[in-house]
């Protein structure tokens, strides 16, 4: 029956309801009521409607991802103060200062010679140290250790660095830690510990003894070796994913956010596919892969927010990952030390997990497909402070006093790095909108006030209150743009009322553990560009009294219509700092 059909399909009836004469041989009904194909009409040339992408252009620009990438200008040529010149329309005494400043800003955050360093005269094979020197660097002076020997070790140690950053692996097999205490790295079959072990190293000699350029020559070489293993990359491990991280978060002096990020997300990836709640896993496994999981997601988002790029766990996994309780995040007895602020750091460290999540819509808000609404997230991140100040003031109002004086140094230092992390964030969204752009001004200037007490306590990388130093280095910036824009912009003629914006007295500190000269002359270079500013120090108490008294004035001067149009760019948020000499600014 099927060959009449296809040779008379026209003629085939459809008018009986009953009609199954396909369905008995099997081929889909194709035929109308009437007998008659439908076929589409193809459309003529005029009456074709125009692309999607088109009506989009022509109408509001789809926000985010899909966003068309941005044309390189004819004119992208030149030095830095000449297409800042050709940008503005004129010429401004503040702008050589100014590209001075935007050259050091790229050379710390786009170039690669930092990590060149690490590779720097490596050798072919490890180099071996004397006994007495690498013993220190696994265990202390003590040995064989115990519970009360370990609590007295240098922060430094290989051993104590393990127990007291609560990683996936607490601790080293017995006979690694003998090859690594003798200086056998040969007989270490796994990379991963020798990566891990001079990380620590490398770490401890540059912030104790930074100008031990030989010892530090070596600990590079034989790390530089002990990475060069590709299992490391490739091999999903629970010692491959610990040595990414320690990689990433103890040689910052030889890292470039690139590189960090680029090792942070492989950590990402490695967990997730080990699993963190697997049915397989027991209960202690996977309660320490939540919490590794969750000191990741902060790593994660935050490389996310300063790169502009896509984070690795997307917030799907983050709301099916559970919060790790606030018993969970207290140290074990034994490794609990005496005046140090335990119940403060549980509460911090649970809030940290709760911003992580705050950071994550605001990556969606800013780079995402637009579905937050920029004013809701601002208002999470503002309750989330609000949360996150009582909690933790009440809990430094009840453990200080039983603190020793180092422990509640700590605990202000705590408190004051909560709210760097929240002033940033708060610049970074109130920067990224014209709506909310005014509003950038003072917690712009309040970020700059809270710079000089971040440099007064340098903590070791045990402490849960250290950022990375790219967050140290990218958020302030923001704070910068949002208070020098109008001084650049409005000309020469309200030279005398920019005299009275802020000053801030950044100091020239030493990053930790003795990172990246680059940063350091990033400081200078910032300090020579505000110190023409002010002659007098704007952070006196009589500032204080009033902080907004000094830029009262500062937009309601008269615009040139400069800073709404051209200059948006340069102050969004979305503007990719990292790639600024191949971009419009």
């Amino acid at each position: 029956m099927a060959e009449p059909l296809e040779s008379y399909s026209v003629a085939c009836s459809r008018h009986h309801s009953g009609c199954q004469r396909c369905e008995g041989e099997g081929p889909e009904c194709s035929y109308s009521r009437s007998g008659v194909i439908r076929r589409s009409r193809k459309k003529k040339d005029g009456e074709r409607r125009p692309p999607r992408s088109s009506e989009t252009s022509a109408g509001t620009e789809p926000s985010g991802l899909s966003r068309r990438p941005r044309q390189l200008p004819p004119d992208s040529t030149g030095t830095t103060q000449e297409r800042l010149q050709r940008l503005i329309g004129k010429d401004h005494r503040e702008l050589g200062a100014l590209a001075s400043l935007l050259e050091e800003y790229a050379t710390v955050w786009q170039g690669s010679s930092a990590f060149d360093k690490l590779a720097e005269g490596a050798e072919a094979d490890f180099f071996l140290f004397e006994e007495d020197q690498v013993r220190p660097w696994v265990e202390g002076e003590w040995f064989p250790w115990s519970y009360v020997a370990l609590l007295m070790l240098p922060p430094s140690a290989f051993i104590t660095t393990l127990q007291r950053q609560r990683l996936l692996l607490t601790s080293a097999p017995p006979e690694i830690l003998d090859h690594l205490a003798a200086s056998r790295p040969h007989q270490v079959q796994d990379r991963a510990w020798l990566v891990m072990f001079y990380s620590i190293a490398l770490s401890a000699v540059s912030s104790t003894n930074p100008s031990d350029e030989a010892t530090k020559a070596k600990l590079r070489s034989n790390l530089w070796l002990a990475f060069n293993d590709v299992r490391l990359l490739l091999e999903p491990k629970i010692s491959s994913l610990q040595a990414l991280f320690m990689l990433a978060c103890h040689v910052e002096e030889f890292m470039t956010p690139s590189v960090c990020w680029v090792l942070v997300t492989k950590a990402c990836v490695m967990l997730q596919a080990l699993g963190i709640s697997h049915w397989r896993l027991d209960s202690a496994t996977c309660e320490r892969r939540t919490l590794f999981f969750w000191r990741l997601n902060i790593l994660d988002k935050a490389l996310a927010l300063i790169l502009g790029r896509p984070p690795t766990f997307h917030r799907e996994m983050t709301a099916a990952t559970a919060l790790p309780t606030l018993e969970q995040l207290l140290p074990p007895q034994p490794y609990q030390l005496g005046g140090a602020p335990t119940l403060f750091e549980a509460h911090y460290t649970h809030q940290m997990h709760l911003l992580s999540c705050v950071m994550g819509n605001i990556w969606h808000c800013l780079y995402g497909q637009g579905s937050d609404d920029l004013f809701a997230v601002k208002g999470n991140l503002e309750s989330w402070h609000r949360q996150a100040t009582e909690v933790l003031e009440a809990a430094a109002l009840a453990e200080k006093p039983l603190l020793s004086a180092s422990g509640a140094a700590s605990v202000d230092f705590g408190l004051r790095t909560l709210q760097f992390h929240y002033l940033s964030l708060l610049v970074l969204l109130t920067v990224s909108s014209k709506q909310l752009r005014k509003q950038s001004t003072h917690p712009s200037q309040q970020m700059l006030q809270l710079l000089p007490s971040l440099g007064e306590m340098d903590l070791d990388l045990q402490e849960p209150y250290t950022c990375l130093v790219w967050q140290r280095l990218h958020c302030p910036l923001a704070a910068f743009g949002a208070l020098w824009g109008d001084t650049v912009l409005k000309g020469k003629t309200h030279v005398e009322q920019n005299q009275n914006t802020p000053n801030p007295n950044i100091p020239t500190r030493e990053t930790p553990d003795g990172r990246t000269q680059g940063v350091e002359n990033l400081d200078q270079q910032a300090n020579a560009f505000l110190s023409p500013a002010s002659t007098t120090n704007a952070w006196n108490a009589s500032s204080s009294e009033n902080p907004d008294a000094q830029l009262e004035g500062f937009y309601t001067l008269p615009n040139d219509g400069f800073l709404n149009t051209t200059f948006d760019n340069f102050f969004a948020a979305t503007f990719d700092w990292s790639i600024w000499d191949n971009q419009e600014l």
